[in-house]
């Protein structure tokens, strides 16, 4: 079967060398491997994934990624950028987006078949934003644009990226919602797990993405597609209560025409399994959202690749929806 992974990330190394000569937040320790995102917030990424420590994987753009591919049954795998860069200053902030995507489509073609590419962009720089993705999806060919919950004081659903949401409804091109370490004091005081992937991403990315929603964002720009990771967030466990207080409540702030469910249902939203291998909260967002709506990532390498394509394996599946969620979903909406 057919299979594509809509979720592998990298980090450029030049990226890596400059995060390793700052002074302050965002920095880099190549000795201890520890990547400190936000002040007294250190991700210690010293730890083993598959074979070699994580930033090795981040950073790897050869030989071991195909060998990867071909371990696990996996034919292609789109390649995104770990967060950061888009936080940098103009000057740097542009030069690795580009950087980052002709490296990327550098990788796409000596590997014919194997890696598709999710445009970095330096998203805060609207006007550099909109010709670099116009850049990725007319000459280097990507298939979405891969974004972050905040750029640490500012974020996507702010008035100023309405002209680069029109130029990605223009073009076609869904944009990638990953999540990105909170700054919010009462996260960050509490350690990295809680204040990023143990319950800080998840709570980042849900209030851009509401915010995006509630925004009238897809009225506005109704043929344009937001991806979540993790299935959804917690979307698909309190879609319903989400619906009726918004419906119930009617606030002037709130620009959407419908419920919130109905983005979902018209597919403006979709999801992938990415970094979440729990059965029973598949089962809620299959329920919830439909299979239609689900594709195959597997958010490499902050999870395990061997585990997250046993997890999918153990998933009760029709072949038919196998082929929805690990390509066909993908390749109707997303590529």
């Amino acid at each position: 079967m057919k299979k594509i992974d809509c979720e592998f990330h990298y980090y450029l190394p030049e990226m890596m060398d400059l995060l390793a000569k700052q002074i302050s937040v965002p920095r880099y320790d190549p000795a201890t491997k520890i990547l400190e995102m936000r002040q007294n917030v250190p991700a210690n990424f010293s730890g083993i994934t598959n074979a070699y420590p994580i930033i090795d994987e981040l950073t790897d753009f050869g030989e071991r990624r195909v060998a990867l591919l071909d371990r696990h049954g996996i034919d292609t795998a789109v390649m995104a950028a770990s967060p950061l860069s888009e936080e940098l200053p103009e000057k740097e902030s542009v030069y690795f987006a580009k950087k980052s995507n002709d490296a990327v489509a550098e990788l796409i073609r000596k590997y014919p078949g194997r890696f598709l590419g999710a445009a970095l962009l330096p998203t805060q720089y609207v006007d550099e934003a909109v010709k670099e993705l116009e850049r990725c999806k007319k000459e280097l060919g990507f298939s979405y644009w891969h974004t972050h919950s905040n750029y640490l004081h500012s974020h996507l659903y702010e008035e100023k990226y309405l002209p680069l949401l029109a130029k990605a409804e223009e073009l076609g091109c869904a944009f990638y919602l990953h999540p990105q370490a909170s700054d919010d004091a009462d996260m960050r005081d509490f350690g990295y797990v809680y204040s990023s992937p143990g319950l800080g991403f998840g709570l980042d990315t849900m209030k851009t993405a509401l915010r995006i929603i509630l925004n009238g964002t897809f009225d506005r720009f109704p043929k344009l597609r937001m991806i979540l990771g993790h299935l959804g967030e917690y979307f698909p466990f309190i879609l319903d209560r989400v619906d009726n207080r918004f419906m119930w409540i009617k606030e002037p702030e709130i620009k959407a025409e419908h419920e919130v469910s109905y983005y979902f249902r018209n597919k403006n939203i979709l999801v992938t399994t990415s970094g979440n291998m729990s059965k029973l909260a598949f089962e809620c967002t299959r329920k919830a959202i439909g299979i239609d709506s689900i594709i195959f990532g597997s958010d490499y390498p902050y999870e395990n690749l061997s585990d997250m394509m046993k997890y999918m394996d153990s998933l009760d599946l029709s072949p038919e929806d196998q082929e929805k969620v690990f390509h066909l979903n993908a390749e109707k909406y997303l590529l």
